[in-house]
């Protein structure tokens, strides 16, 4: 199989995986710079005990003890259907993985692939929306504010992403965040 045919099987794998978690209303959409090229995106169905974004999203959502590793393999289905119940959904600014690219091509992708992001956050609707990662929140800030849903974003700053001394941050801006916007 070809590169193009395996980075098309993957983005329709990434997407299948994930509007299978997709709630009937959205209350709150989390949106991040892109799946990550380690394969332990937030959507798939195991763990491959690199899953960052995942496992301290439900450390702060309290369905994931504080203290307790989450190793690989562990079964992530029920998780994501409580996230689900919850009416909290992803989206990726970047369909494919940017985080192994340089920083000029990776602001490149990120804005090259903004527009595509706001109609898609224009399809699921959400009531609040909150940007992760500091190197896509101007831009998808932007972008949000042009289509005229800057009134959902909860946060006015980036909120960084969960990993590199970053993990107890992130859980403590996503809680608050969802204090503010009255969301359990």
């Amino acid at each position: 199989m070809s590169f193009s045919g395996e980075t098309k099987l993957s983005a329709a794998r990434i997407n299948r995986s994930r509007r299978k978690y997709r709630p009937r209303k959205v209350r709150l959409l989390l949106i991040a710079e892109s799946p990550p090229s380690s394969g332990g995106f937030f959507y798939f169905p195991k763990t491959i005990g690199k899953d960052h974004f995942f496992r301290e999203t439900m450390k702060a959502l309290e369905l994931w003890p504080r203290n307790e590793p989450m190793r690989r393999g562990v079964d992530k289905r029920l998780m994501l259907r409580h996230f689900q119940s919850m009416g909290f959904y992803l989206l990726d600014t970047c369909v494919l993985p940017v985080d192994k690219l340089g920083p000029t091509k990776r602001r490149e992708a990120v804005l090259s692939q903004t527009r595509r992001l706001v109609n898609d956050v224009i399809e699921v609707d959400p009531t609040r929306i909150l940007i992760v990662k500091s190197s896509i929140f101007t831009p998808v800030r932007i972008a949000l504010r042009d289509a005229g849903l800057w009134a959902r974003v909860l946060n006015t700053g980036p909120i960084p992403f969960p990993s590199h001394g970053n993990q107890g941050s992130y859980r403590s801006l996503l809680r608050r965040a969802l204090r503010r916007a009255h969301l359990p």
